[in-house]
């Protein structure tokens, strides 16, 4: 029974932190932006051999690809003025070249992962606020194709505009993206 208690406690101390009724207009302000999400990424190369078999080489390994910039909320939905350096990103080609490999045992590389050069860009994007603090974000980067849709967002701190902004957003499967990728973070009022 003790545990219950307790349990409730915490409950109602968290919900008391979110306050108790927010919208669009909680989030007003220029915010610094950092998210992160780690990647499975995977090389490789085949060679057909003399003997009618193939060999392949390559290798695997899992990256942190991260995202840090500023963005300017509007109180109305809307994400304007937001700019971004992204680090971290894998390059299927350039890696896959890096494999050699060979019909003879012993011999042949399984090369290595080779990442991008940090790139920046510029993010606009709408948001929506429920009274409970949760609410939804979708970004728009100017170095994607198209939108970042389905980060769910969770507001923190006690003023009428709120400071932090907890996010998390979850891809499904797709042909062009056959890994479940999940990205999370935060943006802080500056």
């Amino acid at each position: 029974m003790r545990r219950i208690g307790i349990f409730a406690v915490s409950l109602f101390l968290s919900a008391a932190c979110f306050g108790a009724s927010t919208t669009d207009a909680s989030l007003k302000g220029v915010y610094t932006i950092q998210l992160s999400s780690a990647h499975f990424n995977s090389w490789s190369a085949s060679l057909a051999c003399p003997d009618n078999q193939t060999v392949t080489f390559g290798g695997n390994n899992v990256n942190n690809q991260s995202v840090q910039g500023v963005m300017t909320l509007d109180g109305k939905g809307n994400i304007t003025a937001g700019s971004y350096t992204q680090y971290g990103q894998f390059d299927q080609a350039l890696s896959n070249a890096t494999v050699q490999p060979s019909c003879t045992p012993g011999q042949g590389s399984n090369g290595y992962a080779v990442y991008d050069p940090p790139t920046t860009g510029t993010l606009t994007g709408t948001y929506t606020v429920e009274a409970n603090g949760a609410g939804t974000m979708t970004l728009d980067p100017s170095t994607n194709n198209g939108p970042v849709p389905g980060f769910y967002i969770q507001l923190s701190g006690t003023a009428a505009v709120k400071t932090t902004i907890f996010m998390v957003e979850v891809d499904g499967k797709s042909d062009d993206q056959p890994n479940r990728e999940e990205i999370s973070g935060m943006a802080v009022l500056q």
